[in-house]
């Protein structure tokens, strides 16, 4: 009975966490394969990896009188963080085409942590039932973001410069963001053995820094928008989208307004339709971005690509999709 409380302890904040992240992402949903790798590294190869070396590299310091303190503050940290970043590396280089830019790095570093911390926090349920009720409230809700940010500040910075013509920059960036993210992490464990001033100053520390990458999010929002609008206005002339399909995309409440009207009106199978028109416009216009700053990733044929499909997908969707 207790593993299934332990369970849906770790398990129901994770799922509102991931909601609200999917949802954070509001124009080119990343692909559904793609988010459950990111988690799912997050939640067993990543915190398996992690026991493995902590254990391995605390052993040196088993004798010593700080030896606990030193695995907790320094090791964990130290480990962890590059462990979880593996996945964010392997993102940006093997689907550098749906790693558009910082928002998607904060979607793809928040699923690894949400993943890690989900994992973790089971972990400690289990191992401490007769806390669970303290354990719960405070590594689950008051820092249930913590890992989600550490490994989304080097999420952000991989999409940051994901654009950038130095490619010198990238490898500068890589590690400066991942000190940042192991320092964090370190204060956080420090702070937290400091009674109820240090739990204080950790959540105050979250806080902030989950603001600043919220806050980076709504600046992504509106880069993309700007994209969007860009680089859709040819399409219009070009025939490719109408003009329906341009205010639709380029607003995501008219987006919604239309799958649910779709799904309402004619079914399931209309509403994916819907659905994957929206993607591949919005990919078209990503696609087209990419291409116009230089981007050395993206290819003339794969937006020549993304206007067949569109099209196609038009003509086989029942009128009443035209409709105002």
């Amino acid at each position: 009975m207790f593993t299934f409380i332990a369970l849906l302890g770790a398990g129901a904040p994770t799922l509102i966490y991931t909601l609200l992240i999917w949802w954070l992402d509001r124009y080119e949903k990343e692909p559904l394969h793609l988010l459950v790798a990111a988690f799912l590294w997050g939640s067993l190869p990543a915190i398996v990896l992690a026991i493995l070396f902590e254990v391995i590299l605390a052993t040196p310091f088993d004798a010593s009188p700080l030896g606990p303190n030193v695995a907790i503050w320094g090791l964990a940290p130290l480990v962890e963080e590059p462990i979880k970043a593996l996945a964010l590396v392997a993102l940006f280089l093997f689907a550098r085409r749906e790693f558009d830019g910082a928002l998607d790095g904060i979607v793809y570093g928040a699923l690894i942590g949400f993943g890690f911390s989900m994992t973790e926090n089971l972990l400690f349920f289990i191992a401490y039932p007769d806390d669970f009720g303290v354990l719960f409230w405070l590594r689950g809700v008051v820092f249930g973001l913590n890992h989600a940010f550490f490994t989304s500040i080097v999420g952000l910075t991989l999409g940051a410069v994901r654009y950038a013509p130095q490619r010198w920059l990238g490898y500068v960036a890589l590690p400066l963001s991942l000190l940042a993210a192991i320092a964090l992490h370190s204060l956080h464990n420090y702070a937290v053995s400091q009674e109820w001033i240090g739990l204080a100053l950790s959540w105050l520390v979250q806080s902030a820094g989950v603001l600043v990458v919220l806050a980076v999010a709504v600046l992504t929002w509106r880069h993309e928008k700007r994209w969007m609008v860009q680089e859709l206005g040819e399409e219009i002339m070009l025939g490719t989208i109408t003009p329906e399909d341009y205010a639709e995309a380029i607003s995501a409440p008219r987006r919604t307004r239309a799958l649910l009207n779709a799904l309402l009106r004619d079914g399931l199978t209309h509403y994916r339709q819907v659905g994957r028109m929206h993607h591949l416009i919005t990919e078209l216009a990503f696609c087209k971005y990419q291409l116009r700053v230089g981007d050395r990733f993206q290819e003339h044929a794969e937006r020549d690509r993304l206007r067949r499909e569109i099209i196609a997908l038009r003509n086989a969707e029942p009128a009443e999709y035209d409709a105002p």
